[in-house]
């Protein structure tokens, strides 16, 4: 790819052009490796896990199953998802629990309304939401800068791990200050360290 072509624009709309190409059966399988490689990491320090609930009329990486996955067969870590502050672009965090109310948001984001709300520094790792990675860590997300804010909040210890359909690309072009990498990205093949 020419520099022009790694820029975050043009990379944001062929991935999810690609993304948006996988048939429902290549979805499906891709969901279910990401899981598998999942099952790999260690969560033996892991009191609170944060992750995003998935559009999944994007075909965004479904983690519903990575929820049930942790909730049977990890009971004792905390379950956290977001829920976004459209008008300030930040995030607040709410834990899985039986207070928990979700409902979509008007950019179709399915999110809390209701519940126990919890803070960044009680965090361990985040599964972060991206659209493609590089061999650097460093991802391209919808654009809006809603997890760059929220994981500079968290503690410097949080494990940053990303999901991705893909595998990484070299290099993003054109990051900025705020661009924070990742610590590993889970992809249907392997996990890879940063």
């Amino acid at each position: 790819m020419s520099i022009l072509n790694n820029t975050k624009a043009f990379l944001r709309k062929e991935y999810l052009l690609k993304r948006k190409q996988l048939s429902e059966i290549e979805f499906q399988n891709i969901n279910q490796l990401i899981v598998d490689q999942f099952k790999h990491v260690d969560l033996s320090k892991i009191n609170t896990l944060h992750l995003f609930l998935s559009i999944t009329e994007k075909h965004e990486i479904n983690t519903q199953l990575l929820i049930d996955y942790l909730k049977e067969n990890h009971p004792s870590i905390k379950i956290a998802i977001p829920q976004s502050n459209l008008s300030t672009l930040t995030l607040n965090h709410f834990l899985i629990d039986e207070n928990l109310v979700i409902e979509k948001n008007s950019w179709n984001i399915p999110e809390p309304v209701a519940g126990n709300q919890i803070s960044p520094e009680l965090i361990d790792m985040v599964l972060v939401p991206l659209i493609v990675v590089d061999k650097r860590g460093y991802r391209v997300g919808y654009g809006k800068g809603f997890y760059d804010r929220f994981l500079a909040d968290c503690r410097p210890d949080i494990q940053r791990i990303g999901l991705s359909q893909f595998e990484p690309i070299d290099y993003i072009e054109g990051l900025h200050e705020f661009d924070l990498p990742l610590d590993a990205c889970i992809t249907p093949s392997q996990i890879i360290r940063f």
